[in-house]
């Protein structure tokens, strides 16, 4: 892989802007909260250092000139702060707090286009790092999109072996390296990760289409090739977030995540809810969870209590309580009992998304 670090401005890169593609298949939508927008056009304004941008280099003749690895979410903010499209007027530098004045000129509460002249220009001219990848194989963009994705340095050596597979590549990488695994209660058995890790990828790859057996979880590894680069990317994107999210609650929680199945079954709540384009309220999650996990533990031993309606305790939810112990006892790995753990859990995890 080479690499040329650069300095760019901010008008060179809004100059690129159709020239950008901020879509290959493994990068989201815009996913950023208006507060995440406004601190990193706040943090420019006042020359603060911001983190790097990484952009590959695609043939000439391409419909684009460069695709994004890193760093869409900040070019999308720059783009519709300073040159939003059909001249509408961009975002408001407003959110919780007011923000302070940059050389007694006020920001809060104000466009680009009411900006006082000098920190437009001052804007335009900021220069951020840009790493320019002008050639990498796939495999490579693989691993770097990974790195960057869990905040990994870039310099250690590689973790990966080439002759595993892009796709146990990726894996591996996430099971040596993701937040979530490095923080978990875990048993501390690599062994164990990477099965947690593939479990991930298995649940963001077939969405509970199939059974996620050893044998299903094997077929995972050799079905995608170097060929399926992008679609690999996109998985690694997809499960990254929803770890991240994972990690947060994992950190708050009364109930540490350590057994498999409700493991894969969070995860896949939260990929659904990512899928929706919902951004999640990691306290209101956790707080419904924790409902969940401990009227679980309690009826563990004697769900038939749950269809008991005249408990002194009976809730609403009993009856999905009752599904999603059954299902969790037998054949977790089956695609029915999957997708009935599914239905049953979601109805505990309502109403978690950012208000």
């Amino acid at each position: 892989m080479k690499v040329a670090q650069r300095l760019w401005t901010i008008e060179k890169l809004i100059g690129l802007k159709d020239n950008i593609n901020l879509n290959p298949i493994w990068q989201r939508g815009p996913a950023w909260k208006a507060s995440r927008r406004v601190l990193l056009i706040d943090s420019i304004l006042r020359e603060m250092d911001v983190p790097k941008i990484y952009l590959r280099k695609l043939p000439a003749g391409s419909l684009y000139s460069y695709e994004a690895v890193d760093g869409q979410q900040r070019l999308r903010a720059i783009w519709d702060f300073v040159a939003p499209a059909d001249g509408a007027a961009g975002f408001a530098l407003s959110g919780a707090g007011a923000l302070e004045p940059i050389n007694g000129h006020v920001i809060n509460g104000k466009t680009f286009a009411e900006l006082e002249a000098s920190l437009k220009q001052q804007l335009r001219g900021f220069k951020i790092g840009v790493g320019e990848i002008v050639s990498a194989t796939n495999d490579e963009i693989t691993t770097l999109f990974a790195r960057l994705q869990m905040g990994m340095p870039l310099n250690p050596a590689e973790l990966r072996n080439a002759a595993l597979g892009p796709m146990r590549n990726i894996i591996q990488l996430t099971a040596t390296s993701h937040e979530f695994f490095a923080s978990a209660k875990i048993n501390n058995d690599r062994s164990k990760y990477f099965d947690y890790a593939s479990h991930a990828f298995a649940v963001a790859a077939w969405n509970g289409t199939r059974d996620i057996k050893s044998t299903d979880l094997r077929a995972l590894q050799t079905e995608y090739a170097v060929a399926d680069m992008e679609d690999i990317l996109g998985l690694s994107s997809k499960v990254g977030d929803a770890l991240n999210v994972l990690a947060e609650i994992d950190q708050h929680t009364r109930f540490r995540i350590t057994r498999k199945w409700i493991y894969v079954d969070l995860l896949w709540v939260i990929m659904q809810l990512h899928e929706q384009g919902k951004s999640i309220d990691v306290q209101k999650i956790t707080a419904k969870y924790d409902y969940f996990e401990e009227r679980r533990r309690k009826y563990t031993s004697e769900p038939d209590l749950l269809l008991n309606s005249r408990r002194r305790d009976a809730a609403p939810n009993d009856r999905a309580l009752y599904e999603y112990i059954y299902a969790f006892r037998t054949d977790g790995a089956s695609k029915t009992n999957l997708q009935k753990r599914n239905k049953a859990l979601r109805k505990f995890l309502r109403d978690v998304e950012v208000d």
